[in-house]
Order: structure tokens, then C-alpha cells, then sequence
């Protein structure tokens, strides 16, 4: 009986220790940042095995640094780094293993930790090792066992292993997912860069960079600022086309990033109501009721200068506290020295005198006058070569069309008269038939038995009625027939339902219910759906006309299409008719054009991805090109003066 009981007892303390792991687990894998999932793994790890102390280490590379320390010698150990394979640390690292070492004064690897530490020799030390796949992500080490003797067991070391193997997994994907973060934000910089430094226009440079920023760092207010001839003035704002130099709030956003930018360096106010800094509480004394008048609690200031001196200030402010993180700001930081670049070039490239671009003006003009005569004439009739060939060769304008959708033509449904159970499938899908196939057979035993019963009563009756008309009895005799008429009206309503339990094709067409046998034993109800059938040796294309093309649509124009089946083959239609009201389906309004596509061969089916142009009114090269800016220019013209 004790080894039974011994054994529910180890089988107890397992599965306690599963549900520990399963439970750590899902509080480990929740978070992907970092450097706090450090801390909650190392808090994690003291308080499941009671030690009084420990330290963390990661690994960087071929070495060990220790990022959190526990205990006597916690504040040495913090910064402390350690080859890996050297030392207790170390040593467990590479051999990616736990180890118990009881009477720590005993081991010369812990005992030279310890003693550099000025901690006092421990009685029980054990170390892990945290790995993934192959790869050490690091090494945890705990002391001292809060309880009982301070000894740690074989059940503390499977779970510290467990605690390892969990947290190992989830500092490797907390580490994937900042590099990947950190890879975005590159990105995203280098995108920045391009647009800023694709002009050399001055106000350009400065309203992407302030519309920009945000792409980087979310707020509600964002500015920049340029000193001309000593002065702080704000040049651009995100989200305005123009700025009004006498708004007073504007003015007092431009002393603020004038105090923020004498600072030399990157000022982040946090929260202006509860300042941290003496430079922060110094600011929210000077400029906190405007900041509170403009329901603004935090900002960040970041200089726009180079080697030659302060350009500016780049400014963002925002309504919440503490608005950008610490990566947001060094983003901020790397996009200010950035625009300090573009600045100072669109500033050079302004200053260049007007002689240079009249002088390249004079030298085209000379190297003109220079090309010899018989040159020019054929430089002359290549141009108006060229100028008949875009003016007069006309051929027909292809006007695309939106998420073109091929549809059966004449569908056409059939469905059940009566109820009853689907006795036999007379059809499959893709079959051709004419009007009147029979399709569907339901069970009709029940009808015909009735119908039978009814049939002889009706028949009983002609007989009473006879026999009451041998009798001379004449009310008798007129009595039974109108009961056997009744009954016989019966019997034909019957007949009626006889034929109805056989399904028929209502149209000819092609059957385009797929798997209809399986219906076989299904119970219908009058109304319900037994097949849908349509015609596929031509189809409808449905597709979509944008509004400024759709005036050139006229049922009868001639559509071109290819289908990703058959790239190499081109197919065509005539337009049907053109839909009044527009799609909804996004902000461009559309309307819907309907074309018939013959079929013949059978190679366009319902529902195929399509490539469809509509030909319209023949138009040049010239017509073409100009099509869309005359159209603004007519449009713009007309809301301008009318």
C-alpha cells in the first residue's frame, strides 16, 4: 500500500507542476516587449521557488551579460557580462544543463562570483540554462531556498528546467518580434528620407516632414519652426496647406520651440502636469497655462541642426501624457537630423543667382543655332510627321472595365409543388435539357394509394346510384351522384399531385446544382429549391464602368476580354445594355455594363476571373493623352467662375 501511495503522491506533484508550467506559460507568451518580459520572467522564477535571490543573464553573442540580479550581491552583478563556458554561469550556459551545487563554498566557479560580489557564501546554488532549438538564449541562476534547510530538490530543478524552457521560447520571440519592429521602423525612415529629399522646394521639404512625422510617432499638434535672421518663426503645420504668421497661439508655439531649441538637444516633456526634470518643471512653469489652454499635457522638441548652426525646431504635441516611447523618440531624432540635411540643401540650392539658369538658358539656345541648316528641315518634318501621327491615326478608346463576373443567361429555377421525399435524381450537374425533362422523382406511394381508395368510392357510388335508379327511387339515386361527382373531383386533384412529385424543367438550359444526388431522401416542402438551370451557350459578362467613361457606352459597342484560363485567346461580346442606378463598392462610383458572350464551344464557364475592355468611339494619340487634363481644366474652370 505505501508504494501505491507514494506513487499518487509523485503522479500529484507532476501534474501540479504541469499545470504550473501550462499556467507560466500563457503569462509569459502574452507579452512580446522585451525588456519587460525580463523582469516578469526573473520575478517569475524567485516567486515559484521561493529563493531569496538570483540573478538573470542573456546572451549576447559569445558572451553573458547579466541584466537582473536578486540577493546580497544584486547591484554589483547588474552590468556584470562573462564569456560563454566560463565560469558557473557561463560553464551552465554551454552545457545546457541545470546544476545543484550544495555548499557553494565548495565550487571555485561560484565561490570567485560570490567573493568579487562581497556576498556571503550561499548553501544551495542552481542554474539553468534557457534554450530554444538549439540556440542559448541565456542562463538563470537562483540561492538559497526560502524554506526548510535553504536546499533546493530534484523537484525544484525540473521546474526551474520547465521555467527555463518556457521563458527561452518567449524572450526568442519577444527578441524576433523587436527585430522585426526595428526592421519596419527602418523602413519606414528610409521611406521618409526619399520623400523629403526628392525636392529642393523649401515649404515642400517642410510640409512633408511635419505631415510625415506622423507616420512615425502619433500626435494631435505638429509644427516646424525656421530661424530667419534670428527670429523663431513656425513655417509649416501637419494637416495645413498655409500658415497665418498673426495667430496668436502660433506665436506662442514658436516662443516654446524657440526656448525648447536653445536647450542644443532633444527636450521630451513627458507630462507638463506632473514635470520630473528640473528642465521639465522649468518649462511647465513658464509655458503651462498655454500648453493647458491649448489641451496639450506632453511634447517633444527636437532641434534641426548640422555642423554650421540651429535651423529649426521640429515640435509635436499631444493631448495625452508620455505620447511617443523611447524608440518613437530616437526615430523622431533620426528623422530631425535627416531633415536638417534636406533643409540646409533646399536653402544652398535657393541661394543659387538667377545668371546660372539664364546663362544654361543662352548656351541651349547657341547649341540650337549651331545644328546645321539641313538638320533643322529634317528635324522639322520628323516633327510634323510625328504630330500627324498623334493628331490624325485614330483607332477605337478601350475603356476598362471593374471586376468583370460572368453570369448564366435565362436561369431559370425549379421547385417542388408539393412535399414529399426525394425518391430518385433523374439528372446531374452540367446536363443539358429541354423544357419538361423530368428532373427530381418524389415518393409518391402515399398519393397513389389514396387516389385508388378514392377512385373505387367514386365507382361504389355509381353503382348505389344505379341500383337506387333501378329501384325508381330518384332522391337516392341523385344523392350518390353527387357524392361520386365530389369524390371524383378528388381523385383529380390527386392526379394533379401524381404529376407534380415529378420535377420538371421549367426552361431548357444546362443544370447547375452541383451534386444533386445527394438530395436523394431529403424532404421538400412546396416552394423549396430542387434545381437552378441556365443557358451557357452564351453568357452575360456583368462588369463595372467608371462615371467618366461610362457616357461613351452605347449598347451595341464591341467588349474584349481574356480569362486567366485561356490567356492566349481573346474573346468577344456586344454590350447589352447599360445600368442606371451606380455599384456600391468603394468610393469610386461605377455603373454596371452587361454584355452577351457567345459560347459555343463551352470554354467560359460562370464565375471565371475576367480581363474585359470596352471599345468605344474611336479617338488619336493626342486625344488621348489630354482626355484627363482637360477634363480637370474644364471641371476646375467651371467651379472657379460659375
Amino acid at each position: 500500500m505505501a508504494p501505491l501511495t507514494g506513487e499518487i503522491h509523485e503522479l500529484q506533484a507532476e501534474v501540479e507542476r504541469l499545470r504550473l508550467l501550462h499556467a507560466v506559460g500563457l503569462e509569459l507568451n502574452a507579452s512580446l516587449e522585451f525588456d519587460s518580459l525580463l523582469s516578469r520572467v526573473f520575478e517569475r522564477v524567485l516567486a515559484t521557488l521561493g529563493a531569496e535571490g538570483g540573478s538573470l543573464w542573456i546572451a549576447e553573442g559569445e558572451m553573458l551579460h547579466c541584466r537582473l540580479a536578486a540577493g546580497g550581491a544584486a547591484q554589483r552583478l547588474v552590468g556584470a557580462e562573462m564569456p560563454v563556458g566560463t565560469g558557473f554561469v557561463g560553464d551552465v550556459a554551454q552545457k545546457q544543463k541545470t546544476t545543484i551545487v550544495t555548499q557553494a563554498g565548495d565550487d571555485p566557479r561560484f565561490r570567485s562570483e560570490t567573493d568579487r560580489a562581497g556576498e556571503s557564501l550561499a548553501s544551495t546554488v542552481m542554474a539553468t540554462a534557457m534554450v530554444v532549438g538549439g540556440e542559448t538564449i541565456g542562463a538563470i541562476q537562483v540561492v538559497n531556498k526560502r524554506e526548510g534547510a535553504g536546499l533546493f530538490d530534484e523537484h525544484d530543478r525540473e521546474i526551474l528546467e520547465g521555467l527555463a524552457a518556457t521563458a527561452a521560447v518567449a524572450l526568442r520571440n519577444a527578441r524576433l518580434h523587436t527585430a522585426e519592429r526595428r526592421a519596419r521602423d527602418l523602413a519606414l525612415l528610409l521611406e521618409i528620407s526619399r520623400e523629403i529629399t526628392a525636392t529642393l522646394d523649401l515649404d515642400r521639404v517642410l510640409r512633408s516632414v511635419v505631415n510625415l512625422a506622423s507616420r512615425a510617432v502619433s500626435f494631435e499638434r505638429g509644427a516646424v519652426a525656421l530661424y530667419e535672421k534670428g527670429v523663431c518663426e513656425i513655417r509649416a503645420i501637419a494637416g495645413q496647406d498655409t500658415v497665418d504668421p498673426k495667430d496668436a497661439k502660433l506665436q506662442d508655439l514658436a516662443v516654446r520651440a524657440a526656448w525648447a531649441a536653445g536647450r542644443g538637444e532633444t527636450f521630451y516633456v513627458r507630462d507638463a502636469l506632473a514635470p520630473a526634470t528640473d528642465a521639465e518643471r522649468t518649462f511647465a512653469q513658464i509655458f503651462g497655462p498655454d500648453l493647458e489652454a491649448d489641451g496639450m499635457r506632453s511634447g517633444l522638441y527636437l532641434p534641426l541642426a548640422d555642423e554650421a548652426g540651429t535651423l529649426g525646431v521640429l515640435l509635436l504635441e499631444a493631448e495625452r501624457p508620455e505620447f511617443a516611447s523611447d524608440t518613437q523618440v530616437e526615430l523622431a531624432e533620426i528623422l530631425s537630423n535627416q531633415t536638417a540635411v534636406a533643409l540646409r540643401n533646399a536653402q544652398l540650392y535657393n541661394q543659387v543667382p538667377l545668371v546660372d539658369t539664364l546663362g544654361a538658358l543662352a548656351a541651349k539656345k547657341r547649341a540650337l543655332l549651331a545644328i546645321p541648316r539641313r538638320r533643322l528641315q529634317l528635324a522639322a518634318v520628323g516633327a510634323a510627321l510625328l504630330l500627324a501621327l498623334v493628331t490624325l491615326v485614330r483607332w477605337p478608346l478601350r475603356v476598362p472595365g471593374e471586376a468583370p463576373r460572368f453570369l448564366p443567361l435565362a436561369r431559370a429555377e425549379a421547385r417542388a409543388m408539393v412535399p414529399g421525399l426525394v425518391e430518385q435524381v433523374l439528372v446531374d450537374e452540367g446536363a443539358a435539357v429541354t423544357r419538361g425533362t423530368p428532373l427530381v422523382r418524389l415518393r409518391d406511394a402515399e398519393l397513389r394509394a389514396e387516389r385508388a381508395a378514392r377512385a373505387a368510392d367514386a365507382a361504389a357510388m355509381r353503382q348505389a346510384a344505379a341500383a337506387a335508379a333501378s329501384r325508381g327511387d330518384a332522391a337516392e339515386e341523385r344523392i350518390q351522384r353527387l357524392q361520386a361527382a365530389g369524390v371524383e373531383r378528388e381523385v383529380a386533384v390527386l392526379d394533379e399531385a401524381l404529376a407534380a412529385t415529378l420535377v420538371r424543367a421549367p426552361v431548357a438550359g444546362v443544370v447547375l446544382t452541383p451534386r444533386l444526388a445527394e438530395r436523394v431522401g431529403a424532404r421538400l416542402e412546396p416552394g423549396d429549391l430542387v434545381a437552378t438551370l441556365g443557358r451557357l451557350d452564351t453568357l452575360e459578362l456583368e462588369l463595372g464602368v467608371d462615371q467618366r467613361d461610362v457616357a461613351r457606352v452605347a449598347p451595341g459597342a464591341e467588349v474584349r476580354l481574356r480569362v486567366d484560363a485561356l490567356p492566349q485567346r481573346t474573346f468577344s461580346g456586344r454590350v447589352a445594355s447599360v445600368g442606371e442606378l451606380p455599384v456600391d463598392d468603394g468610393p469610386a462610383v461605377r455603373y454596371p455594363v452587361r454584355a452577351l458572350v457567345p459560347n459555343a464551344a463551352g470554354l467560359l464557364r460562370p464565375g471565371m476571373p475576367a480581363h474585359a475592355r470596352v471599345l468605344t468611339a474611336p479617338a488619336s494619340i493626342a486625344g488621348r493623352l489630354t482626355r484627363g487634363p482637360a477634363r480637370w481644366i474644364r471641371l476646375a474652370w467651371w467651379r472657379l467662375w460659375s
